[in-house]
């Protein structure tokens, strides 16, 4: 109830500035402008550089973030921007209209010299786009943008799938980004400036998809290492920066409706849960009463005690057919800006909270083969699910002078409520068995982060100072996940695989595991500009410290049945009956305790770092961007009766880009650094975990090592004129010891773990273009846009010494292309806006095999996505969506005749999924 609590909390918040946003619009007879001035030379913003309006005595200071800002009548004005040892900027052609604002960013050039004034005209159009280009243009590395605005034009509802339209970006399940080709765990993830945690305990990932597109101001994806960033990446560095202080007061809500073809051509399925299922949190249901008996006390019970905790549990076994077919979304956000004092100071606040319910169901064929080829299991599941999406946001920001501070605060849920079906065939030597099992789960994954922000100018010396302190929460929940496993006998009836005094909890059995990550976070960044033989100069020093604490509990426990008629009798009952409260008892059904010592563990990690940058013009066309970062890491688990994992590594990281800027219009970028990948706690650790999709246990490796990784880029860069460009690079990548995640079927079943190979290479290039069509000779033609980013890739594994079996393979989750292009259609006029978006990657390896057993390869998917957006007047609009409209199966198989591509009757598939087509409607209003 806490949690619903701080929602409803968050709904009269987002009310209550809806009424200050309304009453403020209201009583507006004037406008706006408003705008950043930045530095050409850092990329960073000017702090108290003074801006004036031609013709009056109005001045307006830039604040530490470089913005400014007037309150006029409605007309044209002509504005000056003057700072010391710059040249001035004079726009013309300002317009500003009642009621609206303008904005008007700015990029200030070094003077052509510091003893005579250099004055340069601009108008207001040619200004504001020269800004849209001008931060991808003057970063440090090489990196790619995504702004709001690009994300408003997209179909996306989530962060994840923001990022499958970054050059060389693809996902994985939906969520998990790759980069380059290279697998999740060589990403790295912040959010305002803190680093993230692992989203998932069996992985080391991210899961983008937790934070709606809405909450987002920009995404920076760097591809390249600089000394102030983390070490920790390879693939790609994902800055998520999330909205601020408001230009105006506002309110917006939006709300939609949508469905999937597989919805509507097949019935849905789900069981009963808890009230508060529809948040995405269990209210308790499902969790184990507070008087059921510790493990000790279970494994030590006799039978009677031992009936008589499972006849506590809930009953519940049996699905239900449901009508539920429409996914619903919903959107509220808001924000005010408030001067306080003598007008200066600035108070300011943004809030949001969305929600967006989806139903899915899945078509899947799973398969496994032994080391002879002979089908070992053949598998129909039908998989239908609920996932649940709980987003909310409250950011306050207070600006005084050369001073800012916020605290920003976001708040996720991410849950799946399913239910899995499995009909299917299992096969030992000449005996075929037909069976069927179920399994019902319910996942929550819940992210608090908070974080105390500080940005100051120092005037006396021209020092910036900026400090973050930060906490993170995630907890997730899987309480009382069962499965329940039926085989045909030879007169055709099926029967439960409950067996007498032993039990397995992958045929009847329950799980329960609760998971929880607290992180402190703080750093501080120190720098300071200066000038050098007449060239911009900056300095820049700073240091990061996060301690990361995990609980992990896990608890198994299987269904066993008394010997004797009275239990041979009750194992043909249906599962809407068998595991009734009064089937438990002496002659009939009792619990056997699994849980092992390795399935709990405490862990604590440190990670310690310091930097120092320098960042040097060299001359008028050159600048280097260079330093070192220091990083020191501590890992330790311990699990109960077991040894304990205790690692720790000092990692210096040295970095350096050169950038040359050939023309106004074109750069040349040199990029070299070394980085690292660390294991996650769950890679480490030896518990093991039945996977009912994979149906094998996966186990971690408390051996692996950390991989070093040392990084090449060359980039080639023009941008033609506002929104367009063209750049192509090439990259290598040397991996020591990299880590993938294995899999074997010598035991039967498929067992997973993780391991270090020997070492890896990846190289490749990279293309992106984006073209306005407006040298066509039509005037429809120049509102098209269109774009496109090609990345091929070559990657190698060189395996550990004395290693037998398939040596020449490239790295897991590496494909040789990945392609994103896209038309998209903007009309200001109309307010009509339509994009076409096309993802396609190249087969990847899903699971590394070993010497006897093939690798799973992942088959090329193509995506094909279209949306439409049409404003209907000012404040109201309306989004029309239509999601992989090509539809085509995920397939996973083994290429064992080496063909190179999946071919039908040729390759043996593992698994095949069937998705469907799906169509949403939005419609946003703005008060």
């Amino acid at each position: 109830m806490k949690n619903f609590s701080i929602l409803k909390c968050a709904v009269c918040l987002i009310i209550l500035f809806a009424g200050l946003s309304v009453s403020k619009v209201n009583a507006q007879q004037t406008g706006k402008i408003i705008g950043k001035v930045t530095d050409k030379a850092f990329n960073e913003p000017l702090v108290g550089l003074a801006v004036s309006i031609k013709g009056s005595s109005k001045v307006a200071p830039t604040n530490v973030e470089g913005r400014y800002g007037f309150k006029l009548a409605p007309g044209k004005y002509t504005l000056v921007f003057q700072y010391i040892s710059y040249q001035t900027k004079t726009v013309t052609d300002v317009e500003v209209r009642a009621g609206q604002v303008t904005e008007l960013n700015v990029v200030m050039n070094d003077a052509a010299t510091a003893l005579k004034e250099v004055v340069v005209t601009s108008s207001a159009k040619k200004e504001s786009t020269n800004s849209l280009i001008q931060f991808q243009k003057n970063t440090n590395s090489i990196a790619q943008v995504v702004s709001a605005e690009s994300i408003k034009k997209s179909p996306d509802k989530n962060t994840g799938e923001v990022l499958k339209r970054v050059s060389g970006a693809s996902l994985q399940d939906g969520k998990y980004l790759v980069v380059r080709g290279l697998a999740d765990r060589y990403n790295q993830a912040s959010v305002n400036g803190a680093l993230m945690p692992s989203t998932e305990p069996d992985r080391k990932t991210f899961s983008f998809d937790i934070f709606p597109s809405a909450i987002v101001d920009n995404i920076v994806i760097n591809k390249a290492a600089t000394p102030e960033m983390s070490g920790e990446f390879s693939g790609g560095m994902v800055q998520l920066n999330t909205k601020d202080v408001p230009d105006k007061n506002y309110f917006q809500v939006s709300f939609g409706s949508g469905t999937n073809t597989q919805l509507l051509n097949n019935v849905f399925y789900t069981y009963k849960g808890g009230k508060l299922d529809f948040l995405g949190i269990d209210d308790g249901t499902r969790k184990l009463p507070a008087s059921f008996p510790t493990t000790q006390v279970l494994k030590g019970g006799s039978v009677a005690d031992n009936a008589i905790a499972g006849s506590e549990l809930q009953d519940i076994w049996n699905y239900a057919h449901s009508t539920k077919h429409a996914n619903i979304n919903f959107q509220g956000n808001g924000g005010f800006s408030k001067s306080i004092g003598n007008g200066s100071d600035v108070l300011g606040g943004i809030f949001l909270l969305s929600y967006n319910a989806q139903s899915h169901f899945g078509d899947i064929k799973r398969n496994s083969y032994d080391l002879q080829n002979i089908v070992q299991f053949d598998n129909h599941d039908n998989q239908y699910s609920t996932n649940v999406a709980v987003g909310g946001l409250a950011n306050l920001s207070y600006k005084s002078g050369n001073n800012k501070f916020s605290w920003k605060n976001s708040y996720n849920i991410n849950s799946t409520d399913q239910v899995t079906t499995r009909i299917g065939k299992e096969f030992s030597g000449d005996i075929t068995a037909n069976i069927k099992s179920e399994e019902l789960s319910f996942t929550s994954n819940r992210l608090l982060s908070s974080q105390f922000i500080g940005d100051h100018f120092l005037p006396a010396n021209g020092i910036k100072l900026k400090w973050n302190l930060n906490y993170s929460l995630l907890n997730q929940d899987v309480p009382d996940l069962r499965r329940l496993k039926y085989t045909m006998d030879n007169n055709g009836n099926y029967y439960a695989n409950i067996t007498p005094s032993s039990g397995n909890p992958r045929n009847a059995g329950r799980f329960y595991s609760k998971l929880n990550d607290n992180i402190y976070g703080a750093g501080t960044d120190v720098s300071k500009s200066f000038k050098l033989f007449g060239l911009s100069q900056q300095l820049k020093v700073g240091g990061v410290f996060q301690r990361k604490d995990r609980t992990f509990d896990a608890r198994g426990l299987s269904v066993s049945v008394a010997p004797g008629a009275e239990g041979n009798q009750l194992i043909y009952t249906g599962p809407d009956q068998i595991l009734d409260k009064g089937n438990y008892g002496e002659t009939k059904f009792y619990l056997i305790d699994l849980t092992a010592n390795s399935d709990s563990y405490t862990a604590y990690s440190n990670l310690g770092a310091g930097y120092l940058q320098l960042d040097n013009q060299l001359g008028a066309k050159f600048k280097l961007v260079w330093g070192a970062r220091l990083e020191s890491f501590q890992q330790y688990l311990k699990s109960k009766n077991l040894h304990a994992i205790d690692v720790a590594a000092t990692d210096i990281l040295p970095s350096a880009n050169l950038i040359f800027k050939q023309s106004e219009k074109v750069n040349i970028r040199l990029s070299a650094s070394q980085t690292v990948s660390r294991p996650e706690f769950r890679e480490i650790s030896p518990f093991s975990f039945y996977d009912y999709a994979r149906n094998g246990a996966l186990t971690g490796n408390p051996d692996l090592k950390r991989t070093k990784i040392t990084n090449l880029d060359l980039r080639y860069e023009i941008y033609p004129k506002a929104g367009e460009l063209f750049t192509v690079g090439l990259f290598y990548k040397f991996f020591d010891k990299p880590i993938e995640m294995t899999y074997d079927i010598a035991q039967g079943s498929p067992t997973f773990g993780y391991w270090n190979a020997k070492s890896a290479t990846n190289y490749g290039v990279e293309f992106d273009i984006r073209k306005r069509l407006e040298f066509f000779a039509s005037k429809f033609l120049a509102d098209f846009t269109v774009f496109s980013n090609v990345s091929l890739i070559k990657s190698s594994i060189a395996v550990p010494d004395g290693y037998i079996g398939e040596v020449s393979r490239p790295m897991q989750g590496q494909s040789p292309y990945v392609v994103n292009a896209g038309l998209q259609y903007d009309n200001n006029h109309s307010g009509t806006n339509a994009s076409v978006l096309y993802n396609i990657i190249g087969r990847r390896i899903s699971q590394v095999g070993n010497s006897d057993v093939p690798q799973v390869w992942e088959a090329p998917r193509p995506l094909l996505d279209f949306q439409l957006s049409q404003h209907i007047n000012k404040k109201a609009a309306l989004k029309f969506s239509v999601i992989d409209i090509l539809a085509q199966k995920s397939v996973f198989y083994w290429d064992q005749n080496n063909i190179g591509k999946y071919t039908i009757g040729k390759n043996q598939p593992i698994n095949q999924f069937q998705s469907g087509t799906g169509f949403s409607l939005q419609f946003n209003y703005s008060f």
